[in-house]
């Protein structure tokens, strides 16, 4: 797989800012005459980003795409969505500056998003699309943010440096949970700690906030897009389209399933919160009722840190509705494409490659990965293990995301040995995100195997092009290992940065006492509370 920089900057078809300018002009398709595509001029939508910027961002820039995602290996079914790729491309006509490429996530949503240089479509795209047309209109949408440089802002870098800080943190909140154990009853697994001093309910409860952070904010996600250049997207994603010979009809669906995946992100968001807020209560007391815990008194860090998060927050409160935009897509094809209407919706080469054959069992195995981890999530083992067993089978049997779902398995049988065999297993790293590479570190340090520890680090530094979320574990290896001057010199560089949790959390591996940081009077709560309200419609 080819190297993909900068983070994953969600600029989705679903990320749509409501404009109010836009909103007292009218439609961005009513303010010009014929095809959007013959608009456009070389210097259409220069980058808005300043030098100051590039250097404020220079971890950023260098950051592999989706490095907060697991990512899929699939050759055949990354072929194919390379192969429409190239025919949009190909439809632009002007000089590209740099190689676009196309990847996949692990996401179970629907939703694709695009970075400078990397579409990313999740399995649930793969998964809810019923023709090639329909993948032709989202490679091209997103493919136009890519074209018209909608990405290159300060606000898109700002918006980068909360995410791969948001990113480390739930990286990082495994660590608390480390000596959870889950011991085998009659009715099933009950989940202990070796900490004596903790009550079972707190235990519990945060156990499984950790794994509902991290499963919403794989799934749920935000954008920092704004509506006019979300229309832009869509009128040129739309003559590329055309221009490639699929159907203009291809829109509908694909703004239909967008809208409708909205919504239920919304509800489980909504069912969660007083799940959260509850845990927010006893992580708040915790520093009460255990004092001398140092780890159980850093529960705060398990949510990103409040100002991320809040910054993350601040791009999701402007949101458009797919169905307005679907309003204005009918306009411009009726205007435009009255004679294209008529194409069918093909769907020959789209399940003979997708929904069928080697390509599709692998994403299956994806699939059934997924499916693992939401079982653990609500405790059952035996249904975990049983997908997690379906996932390695076959051509993903050295995938990392499938094995990390078999790890998970493991560690909540108490099986510590087996579940790092499935970790040494795994052969495509390049696939992994910050969050898989991190967790296996972990894992190879609490099993006194410190420098497989660092040696996977710095393959994970390698693969994601930055150190930043990966210091606070670089440094508790270095510790382990009795290096008192990388431990030193790493905790020098993490003091520079301006993400407060990874700060903090590289003090914590260094055994040192954490900087007095300005926090709000209820930091905690006010940020579960924005985490949980990411997506507020």
């Amino acid at each position: 797989m080819k190297k993909l920089f900068w983070l994953a900057a969600p600029l989705f078809i679903s990320g749509c800012a409501i404009d109010n300018l836009n909103s007292l002009v009218g439609s961005k398709y009513e303010s010009f005459e014929g095809k959007f595509i013959d608009q456009q001029k070389d210097e259409t939508n220069l980058p808005k980003s300043s030098p100051s910027a590039n250097l404020e961002f220079a971890d950023i820039i260098q950051t592999r795409a989706a490095a907060d995602k697991d990512l899929i290996a699939n050759p055949y079914v990354n072929k194919y969505l390379e192969s429409i790729l190239a025919k949009m491309l190909k439809q632009w006509g002007k000089p590209i500056d740099e190689e676009i490429a196309i990847v996949v996530s692990s996401d179970r949503n629907y939703s694709a998003y695009a970075t400078p240089n990397t579409i990313v479509i999740t399995q649930g795209v793969l998964a809810d699309a019923e023709s090639e047309d329909e993948i032709a209109f989202i490679i091209a949408h997103e493919l136009s943010h890519i074209l018209l440089k909608h990405s290159e802002t300060n606000e898109y870098f700002a918006k980068q440096s909360a995410l791969v800080s948001k990113t480390a943190n739930i990286a990082m909140s495994t660590a608390y949970i480390t000596d959870m154990k889950a011991e085998k009853t009659a009715n099933g697994y009950r989940v202990t700690s070796q900490n004596k001093s903790s009550t079972t309910k707190l235990i519990q409860d945060s156990y499984r906030a950790g794994l509902t952070i991290n499963r919403l904010t794989r799934d749920v996600l935000s954008s920092s897009m704004s509506r006019a250049d979300e229309d832009e997207a869509d009128l040129l994603g739309m003559d590329l389209l055309v221009k490639a010979g699929y159907s203009p009809r291809a829109f509908s669906p694909v703004l239909e399933r967008l809208d409708s995946s909205q919504k239920y992100s919304e509800a489980q968001l909504k069912a969660k919160k007083q799940e959260f807020q509850t845990f927010v209560s006893l992580a708040s007391d915790a520093g009460k009722h255990l004092s001398s815990d140092n780890r159980w008194s850093s529960l705060g860090y398990l949510a990103a840190n409040e100002a991320a998060t809040r910054l993350l927050q601040s791009f999701a409160e402007r949101h458009a509705s797919p169905i307005e935009r679907k309003k204005d897509m009918s306009a411009y094809v009726k205007r435009e494409y009255r004679k294209e209407r008529k194409r069918q919706l093909s769907t020959g080469e789209f399940e003979k490659l997708v929904k069928n054959g080697k390509g599709n069992q692998i994403q299956q195995n994806y699939w059934y990965a997924s499916e693992a981890f939401k079982a653990l999530e609500f405790g059952d083992l035996k249904t975990a293990e049983k997908l997690a067993r379906k996932s390695v089978s076959g051509p993903t049997k050295y995938h990392a995301y499938p094995r990390l779902a078999f790890y998970g398995v493991r560690k909540a049988q108490n099986q510590d040995s087996k579940a790092l065999q499935n970790l040494a297993l795994i052969k495509n790293w390049e696939y992994a995100s910050i969050q898989t590479f991190s967790l296996a570190a972990q894992s190879y340090r609490e099993q006194q195997k410190p420098s497989r520890a660092l040696e996977l680090l710095s393959k994970g530094e390698s693969v994601i092009g930055t150190p930043v979320p990966f210091l606070p574990e670089y440094i508790a290896a270095h510790k382990a290992l009795g290096n008192t001057a990388e431990v030193t010199e790493l905790l020098t560089k993490c003091t520079t940065l301006s993400e407060s949790n990874i700060v903090a959390q590289c003090h914590h591996s260094a055994g040192v006492p954490i900087p007095q940081m300005k926090e709000s009077s209820n930091s905690l709560f006010d940020s579960f509370n924005a985490l949980t309200n990411l997506v507020d419609l």
